[in-house]
């Protein structure tokens, strides 16, 4: 094993199980694996850690979590980054020291980066592809002996959004459910998993686009009964145009979606969606929406509006 790990990327999964397999391969005690978050305690803090010896074991894991002061965005703590510099470019051989940067978006130019991604051994774990989720799905299923309807698997993914620890949770919960089965359509993944809220906005949004109003107040009153405000949602709606205005300009100078993948932070699969949308999407009703959702956020917040007659109110005007 050696003494500088470097995990990136948005799979959680993945990289979760690639650091608990490494604490089982090592086999040490417990007073010599630390973890810390890098938003709670400073560099310093835990390069003194790294530089001590193992308590009853070889080697010592130290793990660093939340490793924000690698992103370009100002971390809350002052970290001591000349430190860390001379740590990494002479590493104590009885520590392993694995930085765990899961969804944090390094700074290229920082030069701490360019130094870790030399002198670690260096991992990026993306998302996985519908492809891979259907592969997972389909793999499991076939472990259990029961069979899977074609829209079942769709809708799974569809809720589960390609993220592999959303997946592999809700096929474990699948594999109780189906101990008496031996076939799972839509209606079994509709009643066990639930629909996240970013799915709701998303067809609220091709809805208000659509101009689709008794669509629009059916997804809007199914939000609400999920006890969903209708400020949090306005505002990740009001995300989802933006996000829609700025493809759509990447989208007229023919960027693809798989460029667009390395400027925006959403998830893939969000931006998928988003991209297929923008495709469809006059600009000027983009912008539209942009401005009525900005003066309804404006006037809940003022008390000039009620935030639910409000939010019915954006919907018959759009």
């Amino acid at each position: 094993m050696k003494n500088l790990y470097l995990f990136t990327g948005e799979n959680k999964f993945e990289i979760d199980k690639k650091i608990n397999r490494m604490i089982d391969e090592a086999n040490v005690t417990d007073l010599s694996l630390v973890k810390y978050d890098a938003e709670e305690i400073t560099v310093d803090e835990i390069l003194n850690d790294c530089e001590t010896l193992p308590f009853l074991s070889d080697q010592k894991i130290v793990i660093v979590n939340n490793p924000l002061f690698l992103a370009s965005e100002k971390s809350k703590i002052q970290h001591n980054i000349d430190r860390f510099i001379e740590y990494i470019n002479n590493p104590n051989q009885s520590t392993v020291l694995i930085i765990n940067a899961y969804h944090v978006k390094l700074d290229k130019k920082k030069k701490i980066n360019k130094l870790l991604l030399a002198k670690c051994e260096s991992i990026n774990y993306d998302n996985i592809t519908e492809l891979e989720a259907k592969a997972i799905i389909e793999n499991r299923m076939k472990q259990l002996n029961i069979n899977i309807k074609f829209d079942a698997v769709n809708e799974l993914i569809n809720r589960t959004e390609c993220d592999s620890l959303k997946l592999y949770s809700e096929l474990e919960k699948l594999s109780f459910y189906s101990e008496d089965k031996n076939e799972i359509n839509i209606e079994d993944i509709k009643l066990l998993i639930c629909e996240p809220v970013e799915n709701n906005i998303f067809s609220l949004t091709n809805y208000f686009i659509e101009r689709k109003i008794d669509k629009s107040i059916h997804v809007y009153h199914k939000l609400l009964r999920n006890n969903n405000e209708p400020i949090v949602f306005s505002s990740i709606l009001g995300k989802n145009f933006h996000n829609l205005y700025l493809i759509k300009q990447y989208q007229k100078k023919f960027f693809t979606e798989f460029q667009l993948k390395n400027i925006f932070k959403i998830h893939p699969y969000q931006l998928k969606k988003l991209f297929q949308i923008a495709q469809r999407t006059k600009e000027e009703d983009i912008i539209k929406n942009i401005h009525a959702i900005s003066e309804y956020d404006i006037n809940v917040k003022s008390g000039r509006v009620d935030k639910y007659l409000g939010f019915e109110l954006l919907i018959l005007n759009m």
